[in-house]
C-alpha cells in the first residue's frame, strides 16, 4: 500500500527535481509552451497553474514576486506579469493544457505539449526608452603586480629534459 506517499520522483533527488521543476517553470512562462514527457508534464503542473492564478488574483507586488523566483530576471517578470494579464485578464483557473504528440522512439515515453489554453507570446527583451541609458558595469582599472615581475615580463621556466623512462639500477651483492 502507499499510504501517504505523494507525488513522482522522477528518477531525480530533491535538488534535481526542484531543479527540474524550476527550468520546466521558467521554460513555460518565457516560451508559452513547452514539449516534454507527461511524467514531467504533469509533475509540473500545479507549480504553473499556482503562479498563474496568483498573477491574476493576488496584488500587483506579491504575484511579481512569486513570478521573480522562478525567472530570475526583472525584465521577464515586467514582461510576463504586463502580458499574462493581459491574455487572460478575469479568468481564475484552467489556464494550461496537455496534448499528446508522440512516443519516444528510444523508451516509448509519452512526449506531451504543455501549454497555455490562449495563444501568448511573450515579448523579448525590450530595448531601453530613449531617454533612459543602460548601466554598464564598471571596469576596475588595473592593479600593478605587488611584489612579482614587472608587466609585460614573462618568467622563463627551465623544464628538465625527459628520462625516459630509464631508471638508474645497482646491483649490489
Amino acid at each position: 500500500m502507499k499510504h501517504r506517499i505523494l507525488g513522482k520522483k522522477l528518477g531525480r533527488n530533491f535538488n534535481e527535481r526542484k531543479s527540474l521543476w524550476n527550468n520546466q517553470v521558467r521554460s513555460m512562462f518565457i516560451y508559452g509552451k513547452i514539449k516534454t514527457t507527461s511524467a514531467k508534464a504533469k509533475s509540473v503542473l500545479p507549480f504553473v497553474e499556482k503562479i498563474a492564478s496568483d498573477i491574476i488574483s493576488k496584488p500587483e507586488l506579491i504575484a511579481r514576486r512569486d513570478l521573480f523566483k522562478y525567472l530570475q530576471n526583472q525584465t521577464w517578470v515586467n514582461n510576463v506579469y504586463t502580458e499574462f494579464k493581459k491574455v487572460f485578464g478575469t479568468q481564475t483557473s484552467n489556464f494550461t493544457t496537455i496534448t499528446n504528440i508522440k512516443r519516444r522512439f528510444g523508451d516509448d515515453a509519452l512526449i506531451v505539449e504543455l501549454a497555455f489554453v490562449k495563444p501568448i507570446t511573450f515579448s523579448q527583451i525590450k530595448n531601453p526608452p530613449a531617454g533612459e541609458k543602460i548601466r554598464q558595469p564598471a571596469v576596475k582599472p588595473a592593479r600593478p603586480n605587488a611584489g612579482g615581475p614587472a608587466a609585460g615580463v614573462k618568467k622563463i621556466i627551465k623544464k628538465n629534459p625527459p628520462t625516459g623512462g630509464k631508471k638508474e639500477t645497482k646491483n649490489v651483492k
